[in-house]
Parts: structure tokens; sequence; C-alpha cells
């Protein structure tokens, strides 16, 4: 009798082991993510908010037209160096933008009066006007590409630098609002909106100013316009006597 319960024992703990990894091993169904959508072959469909990018779709292209006339002028942008130039082809004036870093060779190829064939598109720029982006341009024998500039080896540390001089003018964005200050002394002081907005009512024409910044340095290849000024980012200023932290 004693033999046959504890064989119903070890046949009961048995039972209940194989019950407990089969728990483990095999979840239920209902806890299985579903498969995705799409027959055998099929990708499933992209998430919401993501066009689809299969074959057929393709994004960020530009179709490329090519341009031949001759060079009318070359223009600066605010911050005086040279970026664009108009030519005059098929009877018409097109504005062409090319990257700053292309000014001294580009200027250096294609002179006011002589021809050049450009490769580009159209595009809106950031200042509302259409004008033909420059991809590459032929002229006086060269073939110039858009090519970024290489960075340099060793990244030059910049240095603050104290500059002192009374206000001559202000410079005004499109809307009217101050970006920066003219000194006497041809230097032009960049101020961002926010200090702008606090200082506007300190700051006047023939006001002697302070200012602890950084000296712009145009990168390799940039020209920049006949007297154009030496642009700073203030770091401090000093007006009437107070001085500020400029953010």
């Amino acid at each position: 009798m004693k033999n046959q319960i504890k064989k119903i024992a070890i046949t009961a703990s048995l039972a209940l082991m194989t019950s407990m990894a089969f728990a483990q091993v095999a979840p239920a169904n209902r806890n299985l993510p579903a498969p995705p959508a799409g027959g055998p072959g099929q990708l499933p469909p992209p998430p919401p908010g993501r066009p689809d990018a299969g074959p057929g779709r393709a994004f960020g292209l530009r179709t490329l037209t090519t341009l031949t006339g001759k060079v009318t002028a070359y223009q600066t942008n605010d911050r005086y160096a040279y970026n664009s130039f108009t030519m005059q082809t098929g009877g018409q004036s097109v504005t062409v933008r090319f990257p700053e870093h292309m000014g001294k060779q580009l200027m250096s190829a294609a002179g006011k009066g002589e021809s050049v064939s450009v490769k580009g598109f159209t595009e809106n720029g950031p200042d509302g006007v259409n004008a033909f982006q420059l991809v590459s341009v032929s002229a006086g024998g060269k073939q110039l590409t858009d090519t970024p500039p290489a960075l340099p080896v060793q990244p030059v540390a910049e240095a603050a630098a104290t500059f002192t001089g009374s206000i001559r003018d202000f410079k005004r964005d499109q809307g009217g609002a101050i970006r920066a200050i003219t000194l006497g002394n041809n230097l032009q002081i960049e101020l961002p909106p926010p200090a702008v907005e606090q200082l506007q009512s300190s700051l006047k024409s023939g006001d002697k100013v302070k200012v602890t910044g950084f000296k712009d340095s145009p990168p390799s290849g940039v020209v920049l316009a006949s007297g154009a000024p030496t642009i700073v980012r203030a770091q401090t200023l000093e007006v009437n006597g107070q001085t500020y932290l400029v953010r």
C-alpha cells in the first residue's frame, strides 16, 4: 500500500513539472506579435507619417540645366562676401548664386563680360529671391565644381580682443531691426536679437563703446568687397559706463 501511494506521488510530481516547463517554453498565442502585413515576398507598409520610399519613388533629386551667356556683374551678401553674379542669357538677366568659398577661383576665371556655361538648378533663396544655384561652371578654359573646402588639419584657436570706437550707424535687416552697430573705425559689431532688444534704447549715434569679442575670419577662397568692415562677434559690450555680457 505504501509503495502504491509513493508511486502515485512521484507520478503527480512529474506531471506538474512537465506542465510548468511547457508553460515557460510555449507562451500563449495571444502574446505573440502580429505577423507583418503583406503576403510572402512583400515588404510591410511604411510607418505612419513616413512616405513610401519603395522602387519608383525618388526623393531629393534635382533636374540640372545649363545656361550659357556673359557675366555682367558680381554681387555680395549681407556679410560683404561675393556669392552671386548676374549673367545675360537668351535676352534676359539671370542671377546665379555660388558658395562663398568659390569666389576667388570663379572671379579669377570669369571676369565681367566673359562667357560662361553654368550647370545648376533654380531655387528660392533665403532672401525670397528666385535664383539659379551653381553646381559647376566652365569659364576661361577651366571647369570649376562646387567642392567644399578642406578643413584645417590643426584648427586655429580664436583669441578675444578689445575694440573701441564711436557708433556711426546701425545695420538693419529687411524688417528694419538692428542687427549690428557700425563704429567710426570701420568696425561692425554683431549683436544677437535679444541683446538688441534690451540695449536699443541705450544705443545712440556718437556714443562711445568698448567691445571684447572675436574677429570674423573668412574661410579660404572667400572674396570680400573692397572697403568691407571688420566684423566682430561681441562677447561683452560697454556703453555709457555699463558693461553687458552679450548672449
